[in-house]
């Protein structure tokens, strides 16, 4: 497998301006947003609205591709270890701008724990309870250091953090860009997974070699783009 120190200062930099718009653009779309790939494009890049998609959905858009940029920016120091206090920042960038211009379409709170019981819709696996969110999250983070993982652990990693689901909204955004981040410090390609395979990727939210496997195939879809 290709690392991310074989590429070019010229070409890493290429892939994450293009992983901006190709990560934002599908992991809104996994979750319901309709801007397509070309609007997410124009908004990133030229601050071009799409005239009939709702304002709220777009600023969602906008905020990811803020929390993308400081995943990018964080996990270029290898000290940096993520702790629970960065992933509700993460979250809370994400939704802020939304929060505050269309405030009935942000499931609250941001930035902070959910309050209720959640399931996750299409996936049979039970959430922690929310007086245990904390606790959970810590013994994750305590059990994984993010600056010293193998692919196998981010996958890992990542179906017990949905398993978690710390937000009232966001579980999946939150999860994939911690992906990222781990990623880049254990120098391995951020994988694309794609709105095209999002049933694929569910099903794989069960296991971790599965999950293993299809983060493999979404590292392709990366270099795909600076091909």
């Amino acid at each position: 497998m290709q690392k991310l120190s074989d590429l070019s200062l010229k070409k890493r930099e290429e892939l994450f301006r293009q992983l901006r718009i190709s990560i934002t653009h599908h992991s809104n779309a996994m979750e319901g947003t309709t801007l397509s790939f070309g609007e997410t494009k124009a908004l990133l890049e030229k601050g071009n609205t799409a005239g009939d998609k709702p304002i709220a959905e777009q600023l969602v858009i906008l905020g990811f591709a803020k929390a993308y940029d400081v995943i990018i920016r964080e996990a270029a120091n290898k000290e940096n270890i993520i702790d629970s206090s960065f992933i509700k920042d993460i979250h809370a960038i994400m939704f802020e701008d939304a929060l505050q211009v269309s405030p009935s379409f942000v499931s609250k709170p941001i930035g902070a724990y959910r309050l209720d019981e959640r399931y996750i819709k299409g996936v049979d696996i039970k959430l922690s309870a929310p007086h245990q969110i904390s606790n959970d999250l810590e013994n994750l983070l305590y059990r994984f250091q993010s600056n010293n993982m193998s692919l196998l652990e981010i996958a890992e990693f990542h179906i017990l953090f949905e398993r978690v689901h710390p937000f009232a909204d966001g579980n999946g955004r939150v999860g994939r860009l911690l992906m990222a981040y781990q990623a880049i410090q254990n120098n391995i390609i951020p994988p694309l997974i794609e709105n095209e395979h999002r049933s694929e990727y569910l099903k794989t939210i069960n296991d971790e070699n599965e999950l293993e496997l299809f983060l493999e195939e979404s590292i392709f879809k990366s270099l795909d783009l600076i091909k």
